[in-house]
């Protein structure tokens, strides 16, 4: 089965509006992709009964439906195909199981032909298309959209109506949060989660918003390609990389309706790129904190490993995941090596992906931005690293003397040290060409040998031990650091501050 096929998008689209057009454009045969069965029953219902002049006759067939028990699949395709009037015909949980495959085609591209000159539309409906490759002139798929900040203002009403003694203390701003944080739910997720959120409770505040963002973190988390993030640091966590930090704080304005209303667009993607062990996974939590938005991280391994069906329909249902749950940040670790099969010449799997990814990036609407990070960029094609795809590529290098002492600081207030004992410009001088995971490594094993010692405090001496007793990246891969910094000299923008 080949999962590549034409995909009409139709997130944020009112499915409404998109079924009515698709039906008034003589479109034979539509498969629709979505969990919601419900809901697209209740669509396509009122497609026939409102979206013309005059009502559509619609008609649903299922395996489990009493009344049609004595017509298989194949004699419901024959009669729709063969009928004089208009109408449409719903197929619900269809898959290519319900009839021999070769006679199920051949009732299909009989619906087709007998009635694409006509208003009579077939939608086969099921969370997932698997189209054959034979059959992808005569389906179009559409991706249902999820229901929007209205759909769920509907739903959330409805069940504040349910629960008439909890005391409702949300302000506007704190209730627009709430919403943008459901989306990305189906409505019965959506309900079940409102319910949860008010089980319980006397007063619906801020707190609120809790249970929704880890309710919909673990209804994410079945599929395993993405993952929510927590985002437990902050720029100010950050020692150094100004140039890095400025560029995010000069665009947190950009998410305004302000700015929407100026022509100024929502940053598309950073590339961070540098010396392993300096930050930039941090960095990458610490944008989702400046900008306020949710981080999710796209597993690749699990993408590549077939989990949720073929690589390329694991893919397809990452970015459709994303898009979503949006405004949002996508987070993509060692990019470098999500592509390593394309460098290699794979005209495969992973060209495809990687082709698929980059139209994407280019073209998509939705508030999503791509943080990446890689520790290698030479590997990286130069299709990825052109403008239009990212906004920024930042080359984080190893800190500086100042900006060393900065980390210092930061890893030692986080462990409650006492500051009046310790000197950060000779601890800073002491671990030149250390990186910033070394430096946190030499707090970290400095409390142990402090632990050691009667359970005493923390002192300078305890650092100044460990940090004679380890070997610094820099040391032991210094060509291949040179490299990265020789490509990095006249490509990218450094993160620091000289």
């Amino acid at each position: 089965m080949n999962q590549a096929k034409p995909v009409i998008r139709a997130q944020r689209v009112n499915p409404f509006e998109e079924i009515k057009r698709l039906v008034a454009s003589k479109y034979p045969i539509v498969w629709i992709e979505s969990w919601e069965e419900d809901r697209v029953e209740s669509t396509l219902r009122r497609v026939a009964d409102k979206g013309f002049t005059n009502p559509i006759p619609f008609t649903i067939w299922s395996q489990t439906d009493v009344s049609n028990s004595q017509k298989n699949i194949i004699n419901i395709l024959h009669d729709f195909a063969h009928a004089d009037d208009k109408g449409l015909l719903m197929i619900k949980d269809f898959n290519w199981e319900l009839a021999p495959t070769p006679m199920l085609k051949r009732a299909l591209r009989d619906v087709f032909h007998l009635t694409k000159a006509n208003f009579k539309t077939l939608f086969l409906v099921s969370p997932y298309s698997n189209i054959p490759e034979d059959m992808m002139k005569d389906i179009i798929t559409i991706d249902f959209a999820l229901p929007d900040e209205s759909d769920l203002d509907g739903i959330f009403q409805s069940v504040l109506k349910a629960f008439p003694k909890v005391k409702n203390i949300l302000n506007d701003e704190q209730k627009g949060r709430l919403l943008k944080g459901a989306l990305g739910l189906t409505l019965d997720e959506a309900k079940l989660t409102f319910q949860k959120m008010l089980v319980g409770k006397q007063e619906l505040n801020e707190e609120a918003l809790d249970t929704v963002f880890l309710e919909k973190a673990r209804i994410i988390k079945r599929d395993g390609l993405l993952e929510f993030v927590p985002t437990k640091y902050n720029l100010d966590d950050i020692g150094g990389l100004e140039n890095l930090k400025d560029w995010l704080r000069d665009r947190n304005s950009f998410f305004s309706e302000d700015a929407k209303h100026a022509g100024i667009s929502m940053p598309k993607g950073v590339l961070m790129t540098g010396v392993s062990g300096c930050g930039k996974s941090l960095c990458t939590q610490a944008i989702a904190a400046a900008w306020g938005l949710p981080l999710y991280r796209l597993d690749i391994n699990r993408v590549y490993g077939g989990a949720i069906g073929t690589p390329e329909e694991g893919f397809r249902r990452a970015i459709k995941q994303i898009e979503a749950v949006s405004p949002a940040i996508l987070w993509l670790e060692e990019v470098e090596k999500s592509v390593a099969g394309y460098q290699e010449g794979d005209g495969g799997v992973t060209a495809r992906i990687f082709s698929s990814f980059l139209t994407w990036m280019q073209e998509h609407t939705s508030p999503v931005i791509v943080a990446a990070t890689a520790n290698e960029i030479n590997k990286l094609p130069p299709e990825l690293l052109r403008k239009g795809r990212f906004d920024e590529i930042f080359f984080v290098d190893l800190p500086n003397e100042k900006e060393r002492g900065q980390i210092f600081e930061v890893h030692l207030k986080k462990r409650n040290a006492d500051m009046t004992r310790f000197d950060l410009v000779e601890l800073a001088k002491a671990t030149n060409a250390y990186n910033g995971a070394e430096i946190e490594q030499a707090v970290i094993s400095g409390l142990i040998l402090a632990f050691k010692d009667n359970k005493r405090g923390l002192k300078q001496e305890d650092i100044f031990k460990a940090i004679g007793r380890s070997v610094p990246l820099a040391t032991t891969m210094a060509e291949q650091i040179k490299e990265i910094k020789r490509w990095a000299d006249t490509r990218a923008v450094k993160a620091s501050r000289s």
